[in-house]
């Protein structure tokens, strides 16, 4: 017995307010799985007339790809043992067990254009005038799967793209890593120390000790603005810079002048600063420059001096710069120490700044110079309470023993 769509209007309120309000495709199906009822958004969905709606197979009346290609009647396809509606409308006529908001994708024929659609669907057994029936309700989410497929590709990319990034950053590490001292120097009568911490997995300071000969001793630090793969690329080319000038290391002074010049227009936002002196073991001379670096600090019979002499301008900016290095005469048991602006400004921006670098330094005054430099790092990492700075750490040090 077929039920029209009046008698089940007209007999069945609640079905009929579905049908009539709800905007997801519905359809009624018998046990042979035909087409008993379905809704305006149904017909629209599938560009189908009524009269090729009611008393027709659902395969055939969704314009199922198998049905259409194999010219079959829905249930006796290649697929029909596979397709996901029918078993869950089999089931539901079986079990009377609903299934609610599966998916599945296929192609369908419509308006004689094979289109693949995806599917949210729900079944649901009820009783009509004591004949059982399935109601199918199917939402269309082509488009949320297509830009879930988009994004999912997109992440893949992005994944793959970190990853490699991840893989250079590692490698351009291992790089910068290599330009740092791997062994300090040793040389009767000082003690050297450092501490280097990038902001990133690579940062832009640079330092090196360099033994010119067995009397003397080079101490440069660098820091380049910025953080990141531009400021190491930077400090890779100082680096070189300073290995194709190394016949000037004895003459602080003129090797900054030739970093200056090699450096000229490196970047419209980019530049170095310097420090760069030699200490002579023998005459205990110390003769340095400073390149718009921050002072270095002499701890001396537990006074604590900044040397505000021997300066110049930040490299890489201006061609016309008067470079002139300044010499002191160190005494036993003298403390030298060069840093980097990210140490003091790791206490201008911690969370309650009232402990200067003089008072850190202090403290551990007469401490040896790599116990004094640890304990220096040590304390400003627990004054910010943080192990992460606003920028890259470099902490030098230098011991006068003899």
């Amino acid at each position: 017995m077929k039920v029209s769509l009046k008698e089940l209007k007209d007999s069945n309120f609640f079905l009929n307010t579905i049908f009539e309000n709800i905007t997801s495709a519905i359809l009624l199906v018998d046990r042979n799985i035909e087409v008993q009822q379905f809704n305006e958004p149904f017909q629209i969905l599938f560009n189908k007339r009524e009269d090729q709606i009611i008393g027709n197979l659902c395969g055939n009346v969704i314009g199922c790809k198998y049905t259409i290609e194999e010219k079959k009647n829905c249930g006796s396809t290649s697929n029909c043992d596979k397709c996901l509606i029918r078993k869950s409308i089999m089931k539901a006529f079986k079990e009377k067990t609903p299934t609610f908001k599966n998916v599945f994708n296929r192609q369908f024929y419509i308006k004689d254009q094979c289109i693949e659609k995806y599917f949210q669907f729900t079944t649901k057994h009820i009783t009509f005038n004591e004949e059982d029936m399935v109601i199918i309700i199917l939402d269309d989410i082509t488009q949320i799967e297509i830009s879930k497929k988009k994004l999912e590709e997109r992440n893949k990319m992005i994944e793959s793209y970190h990853k490699r990034l991840k893989d250079e950053l590692f490698l351009a590490k291992n790089v910068q890593q290599n330009l740092i001292p791997k062994k300090i120097p040793e040389l009767e009568g000082i003690s050297l120390t450092s501490i280097y911490q990038p902001l990133e997995e690579i940062g832009g300071d640079l330092y090196d000790f360099i033994k010119i000969d067995e009397d003397t001793i080079g101490i440069f630090l660098s820091d380049i603005s910025g953080h990141g793969v531009p400021a190491a690329m930077v400090t890779a080319m100082v680096k070189a810079i300073m290995e194709t000038g190394k016949y000037l290391f004895n003459h602080p002074a003129v090797l900054m002048s030739y970093l200056n010049k090699k450096l000229m227009n490196i970047g419209t936002t980019m530049y170095l600063t310097a420090l760069y002196g030699i200490y002579n073991i023998k005459t205990h001379e110390f003769t340095y420059i400073r390149c718009g670096h921050p002072y270095p600090i002499l701890i001396r019979n537990h006074e604590y001096i900044e040397l505000k002499t021997g300066g110049s301008t930040v490299l890489g900016v201006f061609e016309n710069i008067n470079f002139e290095s300044k010499t002191i005469h160190l005494k036993p048991k003298d403390k030298l120490i060069f840093y980097t602006d990210g140490l003091t400004e790791s206490i201008d921006h911690s969370p309650s700044h009232t402990t200067t670098l003089k008072e850190f330094i202090l403290k551990y005054q007469n401490e040896n110079i790599a116990s004094l430099i640890h304990h220096i790092y040590e304390d400003i990492s627990e004054y910010k309470k943080i192990k992460d700075f606003e920028d890259d750490i470099c902490i030098l040090g230098m011991e006068v023993k003899i």
